[in-house]
């Protein structure tokens, strides 16, 4: 605790105005934030500006940026080709309400790289599992959802279940209990999600044989990211979806993470799974709010004669759209692909090579485009191996190395870094060399 207790003071000396800031926002804004996920403590950085890998704050601190906004910057910050697309359209119009051109040769593009027939646009991600969600329910006549404990698939009732259970309310790790990550989520919702752990294909069966054509759809995160880093064992969701085909249920992949940022066309790629529908969101807008469900043809089918619904008036706007389009088809390339994937092979094994050389409780995992360590002492298989995280020794990570001028991951011991296309081998360098200065300090 001295060690952490250091490293919370040397924080708080750097960044002054920051707190300042933090402490006049709390008076008009619960927690301070606009997100509970931004709240924490002693308190969040307030940043001034970005530009390509980096970020400076309030106090003039300048950081390299690891975490790049949850994952939603694989492009990285202000991309130039990103900054002429976006303010050529400004001039053109923010908002149209009315069909843009581009709209469907973006779907064509999401098309071709994952294994779907049609595509609607939206906002979030939340939103784009929650009108799966529901398309999968309209298909199947079925009520029932099945998830996976700790995974995060949106803000919205049905989803915030089983979502980071304490570990007293856990029960037997076969039968996961249908508990409400929040107040006001009406205990027949709650009911209606189920819930099984990762890479626990038995529990699914039980699930689905006791609950039988009474499951809609089982919605999953193919590597489970609100865990870290949390990988599908063997065979698992090529064997999910077989249980899916055997009980006519749907089986929804959510790429939110994951699409486009472990290989061009996602999970369904990497892994060799064609699910029935996709989710997808942050790394595909570029930086602007745009995400996107798709699936067959015949399940969105069910939009033709507006018996299901889907809307927004932002869904598919022209900013978001032109971002998208220039992200897709001019900056996550071929090339762009094989050099993050080199980077990030370089930064895995570096930090695997300094948690040996000093002894680290760590693990470091990756794939693809991301990473994270981890402060525990098994593999991850599921959200109770998860609950074995030191917290404590992460958060001494997280802000030392924000005071090494490194963000590391996301803000967050469940969260994991991104590289983007505009990170260099110096950023990996300056990574590694303030991890390999912080790492004594966390080894007490």
């Amino acid at each position: 605790m001295e060690t952490l207790d250091l490293i919370v003071r040397e924080y708080i000396k750097r960044t002054p105005t920051s707190a300042q800031i933090h402490s006049e926002a709390q008076e008009v804004m619960p927690l301070g934030v606009s997100s509970n996920f931004r709240a924490i403590q002693p308190h969040p950085l307030h940043i001034a500006r970005a530009s390509g890998t980096r970020m400076w704050d309030v106090d003039g601190n300048e950081y390299i940026d690891f975490n790049m906004a949850f994952g939603a910057l694989m492009s990285g910050h202000a991309h130039p080709l990103l900054v002429r697309a976006v303010s050529e359209q400004m001039q053109k119009g923010s908002l149209y309400c009315i069909p843009k051109p581009e709209s469907s040769q973006l779907a064509r593009e999401l098309i071709r790289r994952f294994p779907i027939e049609m595509v609607r646009f939206a906002n979030s991600g939340s939103e784009a599992t929650m009108h799966a969600v529901r398309l999968a329910r309209a298909y199947t006549g079925r009520e029932y959802l099945i998830k996976f404990e700790g995974g995060y698939h949106g803000g919205y009732d049905t989803a915030l279940v089983g979502l980071k259970p304490p570990a007293r309310l856990l029960g037997h790790p076969a039968h996961p209990p249908s508990l409400p990550a929040s107040l006001g989520i009406p205990a027949p919702v709650a009911e209606r999600t189920l819930v099984a752990g990762f890479n626990d294909l038995a529990g699914v069966r039980r699930l689905l044989e006791r609950y039988h054509n009474r499951v809609a759809a089982v919605i999953v995160e193919p590597v489970m990211l609100n865990l870290g880093i949390c990988l599908p064992q063997d065979d698992f969701l090529a064997r999910l979806h077989e249980l899916c085909r055997e009980f006519g249920v749907l089986l929804i992949f959510d790429e939110v993470k994951t699409g486009v940022k472990i290989a061009p066309g996602g999970a369904c790629e990497y892994y060799g799974v064609r699910p029935d529908l996709v989710c997808l969101a942050k790394s595909i807008g570029g930086g602007l709010p745009l995400a996107a469900f798709g699936g067959r043809r015949e399940i969105f089918s069910l939009y033709n004669d507006f018996s299901t619904f889907h809307g927004g008036t932002y869904a598919g706007n022209p900013l978001s759209i032109r971002a998208g389009l220039v992200t897709l088809t001019q900056i996550l390339v071929p090339e762009a692909y094989a050099r993050i994937f080199d980077l990030n092979r370089m930064l895995l094994e570096g930090c695997r090579e300094i948690v040996r050389r000093h002894g680290l409780p760590a693990r470091v995992d990756g794939i693809g485009s991301m990473g994270a360590i981890l402060f525990v002492d098994r593999p991850i298989a599921n959200y109770r191996d998860f609950l074995r995280m030191d917290t404590t020794r992460w958060r001494g990570f997280w802000l030392g190395m924000n005071n090494l001028g490194i963000i590391p991951q996301g803000v967050g011991f469940d969260e994991q870094w991104t590289l983007s296309v505009q990170h260099t081998q110096e950023d990996i360098q300056r990574y590694l060399e303030a991890f390999d200065r912080l790492a004594p300090m966390l080894r007490s």
